[in-house]
């Protein structure tokens, strides 16, 4: 009953349309979902830090974001590689449908638990209301020098 599934792929992006379901279940799924992946190698980002110094962060990174990824050392790469990663992968989604917006206009912070999530700010947030998305589901992970992160927009 699934047959009409279309996955539509784009360099990391994957968009689910007319997805036919039991009808006990079709209130449950949004009519678009997509899903954006970005995948980051950690050394990079502190080899770009290296080259360009703080401001190179202050481009990529708000205020709360780089606040949150300090410790005593300095910077937690993995940290800031994984935001990075949940940045692109939401530009990816925004841009899919024509929609450009800076990595500022982006912000991953932490909830209570730890938990990513993303708070969207001018042209990112009119850009995911003109949409008509409602919801941004964030995921990131890091492992043997690689972040990786994936978002859901329904």
């Amino acid at each position: 009953m699934y047959g009409s599934e279309r996955l539509v792929g784009n360099r990391g992006l994957i968009q689910i349309q007319n997805i036919q379901a039991p009808m006990q279940s079709l209130a449950l799924l949004p009519t678009v979902q997509t899903l954006g992946v970005d995948l980051v190698h950690i050394q990079r980002m502190q080899d770009i830090y290296n080259r360009w110094g703080e401001r190179i962060l202050v481009r990529l990174f708000t205020d709360q974001e780089r606040h949150s990824c300090q410790n005593a050392n300095g910077y937690r790469w993995r940290s800031l590689a994984g935001r990075f990663g949940a940045k692109e992968a939401v530009k990816k989604i925004l841009a899919s449908q024509g929609q450009l917006v800076g990595l500022n206009e982006i912000e991953i912070l932490n909830g209570t638990y730890g938990e990513p999530y993303i708070r969207l700010h001018g042209r990112a947030q009119a850009a995911f209301e003109h949409l008509g998305y409602t919801r941004l589901m964030l995921s990131i992970s890091h492992d043997a020098g690689m972040a990786i992160a994936t978002v859901i927009a329904s």
